[in-house]
């Protein structure tokens, strides 16, 4: 039963990838002006016709996509409109390391802080650690990313700015330590938001449970409270925050546009402001695939774990059927 239902979660990937290259593909040749006529790009004409017609960009939209389509389904994802199309693939998958660099450690520093500050807040709840705990989460959802970016520069002027197209190093490695500074500033503000929404999930989660009979009947046999803390508390609270967790990551590993610009991170946010400025038709719809295929696997994987965890929810999607 659970394989029927991880089958059937991974399905619906597909249906949601076509989805979104249609709604791309429709809203970027439904916006006015061209790849060409951006400002300070005058191309002579017959070199427009010739790319034009190199890129199918004359043909009829449905044309436009079944050709882009087919293309995609060989493992070609298209050309850039510039000039000189380069093939997008490669760019997508260089920008795309060190935005999974950044997101893997955003998401790893949220994902510590935030469960410790929630279950802080919840089981210290009604005392100064407590209301520390949840002043500090409110804090997080409070400050926007551009803004918190622009706080911690401010107040940390001293930090190397970004070596661009440098990867992180580790701090063993020579000079590796210097290198590992300049993400500092850049993880903590992309971590900031997952952290403060992961705390207060794990807050209202450990809270639940708290008050549930069988804690109550733990207490009442005498069990310690680290034993309660550990055997019931962590296990069945933290539960509901594989619902989040999956779509957090997703969002952190394929770039965020404000913190790699702030920073100069060459990730696939900037890469994809960028197209969105030069009106780059390759460069968005290979970007927005990725996008689209990255939160519906890993929201999929979701399901399927959460359905492994709880075997109502994989009956219940199997019913539905």
């Amino acid at each position: 039963m659970l394989a029927r239902y991880a089958a059937r979660r991974l399905l619906w990937v597909l249906p949601v990838i076509v989805g979104a290259s249609v709604l791309a593909f429709v809203i970027m040749h439904a916006a006015p002006g061209s790849p060409w006529s951006r400002e300070g790009r005058q191309l002579p004409p017959a070199l427009v016709e010739r790319l034009t017609e190199e890129l199918h960009l004359d043909d009829p939209l449905p044309v436009q996509y079944l050709v882009w389509l087919q293309n995609m389904l060989s493992g070609n994802m298209g050309l850039t409109t510039t000039t000189h199309p380069d093939p997008v693939g490669p760019i997508i998958l260089e920008a795309a390391v060190p935005s999974i660099q950044l997101g893997l450690m955003a998401f790893s520093l949220a994902l510590v802080v935030g469960v410790g500050l929630g279950m802080v807040a919840a089981l210290r709840d009604r005392h100064w650690q407590g209301y520390l705990a949840t002043g500090v989460a409110v804090l997080g959802m409070a400050a926007p990313a551009f803004a918190l970016a622009a706080l911690l520069q401010l107040f940390w002027p001293t930090a190397p700015q970004q070596r661009p197209g440098g990867p992180f190093s580790a701090p063993s490695a020579p000079g590796g330590w210097e290198e590992a500074r300049q993400w500092i500033l850049p993880v903590i503000s992309l971590a900031a938001l997952p952290m403060a929404m992961i705390a207060r999930h794990t807050k209202g989660a450990m809270l639940e449970v708290l008050h549930s009979d069988y804690v109550r009947t733990a207490h009442s046999k005498g069990l310690s409270e680290q034993r309660i803390a550990t055997h019931h508390l962590f296990r069945n609270g933290l539960v509901p925050l594989v619902t989040i967790i999956g779509p957090l990551l997703a969002v952190l590993i394929t770039g965020s546009v404000v913190v790699e610009r702030v920073f100069q991170i060459p990730g696939l946010g900037l890469l994809y402001w960028g197209a969105i400025r030069a009106r780059d038709f390759g460069l968005l719809m290979g970007i927005t695939v990725i996008y689209a295929a990255a939160i519906a696997i890993i929201n999929a994987l979701v399901d399927i774990g959460y359905g492994w965890i709880d075997p109502r929810i994989r009956l219940t999607g199997t019913n539905d059927g």
